[in-house]
């Protein structure tokens, strides 16, 4: 999934008026909707605005689930994977970590890799609107549909060019692109940068990281609506701590990074986001994609689900389990459909831990990537320790979630 687009505090050193956020605003109790809709429709968003249960936590697994080592990069910065049925393995690399080379990579099972889709895909001598510039987020669904997310910005940060910010489907089973949808500039803003997507019940749901935003496409139509701008559950509120130490950006301020976090329920009815240090949101995907419904009152209708550490990434099992990698603690945790949140992992081995991915077979890949040692969080330098390992956990030998 997922970009990490640094946005940062402001300092004493600032001047001059603040634009029109919310990020520096301490995050609100979603309060109730009052009367904006009608019928079922309000009883959806009045259920959506309660405050989220409390969450009962377990105690760790003692021991720690065994992590198995199942691929090493040595010399390339990986951010996501995704795991095709046949166990290859499709690999995403962003642009900003940078480590040139292939935006995907297709991993196959003796390990060679090879350009994703194909090379013309991946050659930066081509058309940015016919080649991923920097992928910044995965979804592949039930239907060997691979989504991946273009954000048009490269390793230089420059703004994007026409037609680069772009959705791009992936058809697994062939190889071959299906369509490109690229995103209307109506829905950006200057200063965005989209990180993070989700697809389901005909739609596609992507995070603006750079702007706090989420953007709602209906695939069918290829229409797109801006929703949420400046929401405080989309914009990042605190800094992030990794072994102790406050992450700083390229100009040696503390780095904040805004909603790239996402996931989507298996049956399509709730979408799970928040900003890298969290907390996590969640919002039925019924109120996104009703067009009758404003922004004033889609704006207080998420709803606080949990206080997360920061996440390197998460993802949903088929039973509805979340699993969450905290990059603050190099832990994995799970938390299921009742509510109940436990630590499955803690490994110093895990630094950094990045977007995973689970198969319906119950297998969680978790690769891990050192972003903090990348040019955003390192003074503009790589300092990685080789190699990164891409690791697999079995998480239907665990033991079931008892508080």
């Amino acid at each position: 999934m997922a970009a990490i687009p640094v946005a940062r505090l402001p300092s004493a050193a600032d001047h001059g008026e603040m634009p029109r956020m919310s990020r520096f605003l301490p995050i609100p109790s979603p309060p109730l909707s009052s009367g904006l809709a009608s019928g079922a429709l309000a009883v959806s968003i009045l259920f959506a605005a309660l405050p989220a249960l409390a969450a009962k936590p377990a105690p760790p697994l003692d021991p720690s689930a065994p992590l198995v080592p199942v691929a090493e990069s040595t010399a390339r910065v990986w951010n996501a994977v995704a795991v095709l049925p046949d166990g290859r393995m499709i690999l995403e690399y962003p642009a900003w970590t940078g480590t040139p080379g292939p935006a995907l990579t297709l991993r196959d099972a003796d390990g060679t890799q090879h350009p994703y889709p194909d090379a013309g895909w991946n050659d930066p001598a081509a058309d940015p609107a016919h080649r991923f510039v920097s992928v910044e987020g995965l979804h592949l669904t039930d239907d060997g549909m691979l989504w991946a997310l273009d954000s048009g910005i490269g390793a230089d940060g420059h703004a994007p060019q026409p037609g680069s910010v772009k959705l791009v489907q992936v058809d697994t089973r062939t190889g071959a692109v299906a369509r490109t949808y690229v995103l209307d500039p109506a829905v950006l803003r200057p200063g965005s940068h989209v990180a993070g997507v989700r697809v389901g019940k005909g739609y596609a749901f992507i995070l603006d990281s750079g702007v706090p935003g989420l953007i709602v496409m209906d695939l069918a139509h290829g229409t797109q609506r801006r929703l949420l701008d400046h929401n405080p559950s989309l914009t990042a509120q605190r800094t992030i701590t990794v072994d102790g130490r406050t992450l700083l950006d390229t100009d040696g301020r503390a780095a904040i990074v805004h909603a790239n976090r996402i996931e989507i329920s298996p049956d399509g009815e709730w979408l799970y986001y928040q900003t890298l240090c969290g907390p996590l949101y969640r919002f039925g995907t019924e109120l996104l994609t009703d067009t009758s419904l404003t922004d004033v009152e889609l704006d207080d209708s998420a709803t606080l689900w949990y206080k997360t550490p920061p996440l390197g990434g998460m993802t949903v099992g088929r039973d509805g389990t979340l699993y969450f990698d905290d990059v603050s603690t190099g832990s994995i945790f799970r938390f299921t459909t009742g509510r109940i949140y436990q630590r499955i992992v803690v490994d110093p081995r895990l630094r950094w831990p990045a977007e995973p991915y689970i198969t319906a077979n119950g297998q969680l890949y978790v690769p891990t990537a050192q972003i903090d040692h990348t040019p955003h969080f390192n003074g503009g330098r790589v300092d990685v320790q080789w190699p990164l390992t891409l690791y697999r956990i079995d998480v239907r030998a665990l033991p079931p979630a008892k508080y």
